[in-house]
């Protein structure tokens, strides 16, 4: 059984409407870094050289930061692949191939709910997520044991995936 969890597409001007406030956003940080560079040096608190290094790498982070931000809310998916002894979790970017983020084997579950039920019953577990903050399914979460110790893996399955997992920890 598979399932992708991908957040709602843009339509064509919403995507438009992106790349534009992407420009504008980069346009006003080096209009703002560039004055905060130039009053640096005016003012004699850092040299010429510090102030540009400064404002440059301040530029590069901001623009990382809005890039990084537009793949995990329009570009990256989720794939859930469940079958009798393991569900996979892999991170899909677009159209490209799946990088995997986690095995949950099901002979090593200890537990299935809510994620603040778990949270509460596991509190030194380390959480894994596997959610998207556009898509409309609920989380849900997952207590399995590993070798580094108990595990939380937070997660939208649809009605269907959510059904096979239970029938399966069931029979365990």
């Amino acid at each position: 059984m598979e399932q992708r969890v991908s957040g709602p597409r843009l339509k064509m001007w919403q995507g438009w409407a992106a790349v534009a406030f992407a420009a504008v956003f980069l346009f006003a940080a080096q209009f703002i870094l560039s004055f905060l560079q130039y009053t640096l040096t005016y003012f004699r608190i850092l040299s010429a050289q510090t102030a540009y290094t400064i404002a440059s790498v301040a530029y590069w982070v901001l623009g990382g930061l809005l890039g990084l931000k537009f793949l995990r809310d329009y570009v990256l998916n989720y794939l859930y692949t469940a079958n009798t002894k393991q569900l996979r979790i892999e991170r899909v970017y677009g159209p490209g191939r799946p990088r995997f983020v986690e095995d949950v084997y099901f002979s090593r579950l200890k537990s299935m709910g809510e994620v603040e039920e778990l949270k509460k019953r596991f509190p030194g577990a380390k959480v894994v997520r596997a959610t998207l903050r556009r898509e409309k399914l609920p989380v849900k979460a997952l207590a399995y044991d590993t070798t580094e110790g108990v595990k939380l893996l937070l997660f939208q399955p649809n009605e269907e995936m959510w059904a096979h997992l239970l029938a399966v920890f069931r029979k365990k």
